[in-house]
């Protein structure tokens, strides 16, 4: 077998290793209790400090009650003042209500009777127009005008009215052209007649 060599200087070192370790475990024991040791004591003045401006005189104690007991007593009438209050205006819209609603409803009752007797007049004159010139009549229905909401169709609109408004030489406004293709029907009657 072969001898291994034995280092002194090495095994010293490693066995004094261990002791250092202990050595810093407790030296961060230490600086923890010294730690909280001190926020101990910042606790315990305040404390003291807290415990000496407390009045121990039944009569200033007394008289610390009655003005907390008069502010509470005033507090409570003014929130039950201001609950009264906003019972009040909820009855008061509670009783204006139904005359609210039935005028809306009145409102939209008149509206729609209105749109009816306008369909009506509307369809009696296409039916009129039917029985006369049959075919043609439905050829004839113009395509309803779009509601554009875009930016461009809203400032030509805007800019046509006022040139027509003010006095002077009117604007040209240059509007887009669109060409309407035949429907098979409207050729159909350009060609019979």
């Amino acid at each position: 077998m072969a001898k291994s060599q034995f280092n002194v200087e090495q095994f010293k070192t490693e066995a004094v290793k261990p002791l250092f370790a202990v050595a810093g475990a407790t030296e961060l024991a230490v600086e923890y209790a010294r730690g909280y040791a001190i926020e101990a004591q910042e606790r315990f003045s305040d404390v003291q400090t807290r415990v000496s401006k407390v009045e121990l005189e039944p009569k200033a104690l007394q008289a610390q009650a009655r003005t907390r007991v008069e502010e509470l007593r005033n507090e409570a009438k003014d929130a039950q003042a201001r609950f009264e209050a906003s019972i009040a205006d909820l009855q008061k819209e509670a009783k204006d209500f139904p005359a609210k609603f039935e005028a809306r409803l009145n409102e939209a009752f008149e509206e729609l009777n209105s749109t009816y007797a306008e369909l009506q007049t509307r369809g009696e004159k296409f039916v009129a127009a039917i029985r006369k010139d049959g075919v043609r009549a439905v050829a004839a229905v113009k395509s309803a005008p779009r509601k554009s909401t875009t930016r461009r169709s809203v400032i030509a609109t805007a800019a046509a009215s006022n040139s027509s408004t003010k006095s002077g030489p009117a604007k040209k406004t240059t509007a887009r052209k669109t060409t309407a293709k035949k429907s098979p029907a409207k050729k159909a009657t350009t060609k019979a007649s």
